[in-house]
Parts: structure tokens; C-alpha cells; sequence
């Protein structure tokens, strides 16, 4: 009798498949059939389950941003303060510590840039941009409840600030890997924080 076929799993692991094949070719030289390669199946079986690549890539996009969203939660300590949260939170999103994490951003950066230029994925932009404006807040509002932050009038400019930066630098780090480094990144974002946060008295 033929194993079961468990299809969440199988699913995941066309994705991780997926992702080794866009992170080493990019999304222009990757197909289903490279895919399938890569996965060690057939090219029916893969459609069986994906029948274009742009289902691949929306469901590879939703899994990256539930593994982001553990990657904050896993970054806040607690007992530390919310300066401290805030930096520790930043640099797990910008600073990849495993191979995994480094091929997630370096996928989320192109996706992003693929995005912009791609109207079939315009959906996915927005989703993507919400996201980041609910991370953004949550680390600004942090800063805020325990007096890092004094002017509250400037949120929404600080909001949009922080994704600027964030994005800049997960950015750079991706295209000049060996030039940030866990401690060149940490200082980045000390020195961003520093620019937007008051003195505790």
C-alpha cells in the first residue's frame, strides 16, 4: 500500500525547494521544472499542488512572513527594557545568524523588488507593507510606554522613518553581506534609536 501523502508537508517542502532555487538563480531564471529539480519530484507532481509559480511565490511569501513574525517574537527578552527590546528586535529581523534566515531576507528583498514591478503581485506588496507598519508601531509604541519616545505627534513620521530604515538596511546587508556584520549592525541601529529617542531621566 502506497505511503499517505501528508500535503501540508509535501507543500513545505516544495517551498524550501523553491526557495533554494530562487535564492541561488533569483525569480527570473526560476521555474517549475527547476523547481521540481530541486525537490527531487516530478513536474506534475509539484503542479499538482502549485499549477503556476505565482502560487508558488504567494504561498513562499506567506510562509517568510510567519517565520519573520516568530523571528520578533523569539527577539524580545524579558526583563530587558524597551531600548534594549527594540534594538534586539531590529537586528533579528536585519541580522540573519543562519543560513535559513540569511535566504529569507535575501528572498524577501527580491520579492520585494519583483513586486514593485509585477501587478499580479500588487496584493501581496500591500499585505507585505502592512506588515511592516504594524512592526514599526509595535517597536515605536514600546519605546513610548516606557519614555524613550516624549513626542507622540510624530508617530506616524517616525513610523514611516523606521520602515525606511529598516528596509535600507536589511537591504544593504543582503547585497554587502561581509560589510555588516552582528556588531557593524548593532551600531547601525543604536545609532538610529539614539536619533529618536530621548534620554530617561
Amino acid at each position: 500500500m502506497p505511503k499517505k501523502i501528508d500535503p501540508e508537508e509535501r507543500k513545505m517542502h516544495i517551498f524550501e525547494a523553491a526557495c533554494r532555487v530562487i535564492y541561488q538563480h533569483g525569480f527570473e531564471k526560476t521555474t517549475l521544472r527547476e523547481i521540481a529539480r530541486e525537490a527531487g519530484l516530478s513536474l506534475s507532481s509539484v503542479q499538482h499542488f502549485f499549477p503556476k509559480q505565482k502560487a508558488i511565490y504567494m504561498y513562499a511569501m506567506d510562509v517568510i512572513l510567519d517565520k519573520y513574525r516568530a523571528r520578533m517574537k523569539r527577539a524580545s527578552r524579558v526583563g530587558e527594557n524597551g531600548y534594549e527590546n527594540a534594538v534586539q528586535q531590529i537586528k533579528q529581523i536585519v541580522h540573519a545568524s543562519t543560513e535559513e534566515e540569511r535566504m529569507e531576507n535575501d528572498i524577501w528583498v527580491k520579492f520585494s523588488m519583483m513586486a514593485v514591478m509585477n501587478a499580479d503581485y500588487m496584493e501581496k506588496k500591500d499585505k507585505l507593507r502592512e506588515i511592516n507598519v504594524e512592526y514599526a508601531e509595535s517597536v515605536l509604541d514600546m519605546l513610548q510606554m516606557e519614555g524613550y519616545i516624549k513626542d507622540s505627534s510624530r508617530l506616524q513620521e517616525q513610523t514611516n522613518s523606521l520602515i525606511v530604515f529598516l528596509h535600507g538596511l536589511v537591504f544593504e546587508s543582503v547585497i554587502y553581506r561581509t560589510l555588516y556584520d552582528e556588531t557593524v549592525v548593532e551600531r547601525e541601529i543604536r545609532g538610529y534609536l539614539a536619533k529618536i529617542c530621548a534620554e530617561k531621566k
